[in-house]
């Protein structure tokens, strides 16, 4: 970093897209204005706010780009500043580390203390968007759909799991994790190879991105049926459909177009 403005802008940043892995839609400002109890105007190099528990959090960074590491000095100045706004955490980030003395009186406020090198790089951050946003977890319920997903070590690879139909080859989509369980069982899946997930909206727009890749290699995504109370082996009804009717009847927003070669 040459400036401390670079810093910032780079702490922003990552933040942002920090906070965003799911498309949260949290804001993280920089150079943010808060007025303090006595009445000060405080600037605050990177904020953000998010509500946790029915309950508005506040967060504060501060960037330091010295060429040396932070003395205590610093640390008590960003302390008092949080302490006159109140309510509100803080974070300090420095290119080059911090003195003990630093250490001891953030420890002592609550401050949390980073240098850059505990900020992710941007390779590790998509790898984590990818993870987030395109690979669902057991926690995640379905928005409206349920799906079947290859698994190693307990967590899913990315695969989905695709039945092969006169020749096509379709991956199923349930709208119920029962009706998902029962076809599950009904395939004779190993539970240690597959598992059943949920797509969340944002989950199921990367569902939908993927399958102009999926289409080269001639795999459809199919919404699978079931009567109610269905106990009979007729088995699932099938129903073939494709990305722009997902994006419309059931992701309901727009989803990017695939990027063709122009002729």
């Amino acid at each position: 970093m040459s400036n401390g403005k670079e810093l910032e802008e780079y702490v922003r940043n990552t933040y942002q897209f920090l906070l965003n892995m799911k498309d949260e839609g949290l804001n993280v400002e920089k150079d943010k204005k808060l007025v303090g109890k006595s009445g000060a105007v405080h600037q605050i190099d990177v904020y953000y706010e998010f509500v946790f528990g029915n309950r508005i959090h506040h967060v504060a960074i501060e960037c330091k780009d010295y060429s040396s590491a932070v003395d205590k000095g610093r640390v008590q100045e960003f302390a008092l500043k949080l302490q006159d706004i109140g309510n509100i955490s803080g974070e300090m980030v420095s290119a080059n580390g911090y003195q003990s003395g630093a250490k001891k009186i953030a420890e002592h406020y609550d401050i949390n203390l980073k240098t850059i090198n505990d900020l992710p790089t941007m390779p590790h951050l998509l790898g984590m968007r990818l993870s987030s946003v395109a690979l669902p977890d057991e926690s995640y319920k379905a928005e409206p759909f349920w799906t079947i997903m290859e698994l190693r070590n307990d967590k899913v690879t990315g695969s989905y799991f695709g039945h092969t139909q006169d020749g096509r080859k379709f991956i199923p989509l349930f709208f119920s994790k029962y009706h998902a369980l029962m076809y599950f069982q009904e395939s004779n899946l190993d539970t240690k190879s597959w598992g059943i997930r949920g797509l969340p909206r944002h989950a199921l727009r990367a569902f939908i991105l993927m399958l102009d890749l999926l289409k080269r290699q001639s795999v459809e995504p199919m919404i699978m049926f079931r009567p109610p109370g269905d106990t009979s082996n007729s088995g699932f009804a099938g129903f073939v459909t494709d990305r722009k009717l997902l994006a419309k009847e059931y992701y309901c927003g727009e989803v990017p177009e695939p990027v063709t070669d122009s002729v």
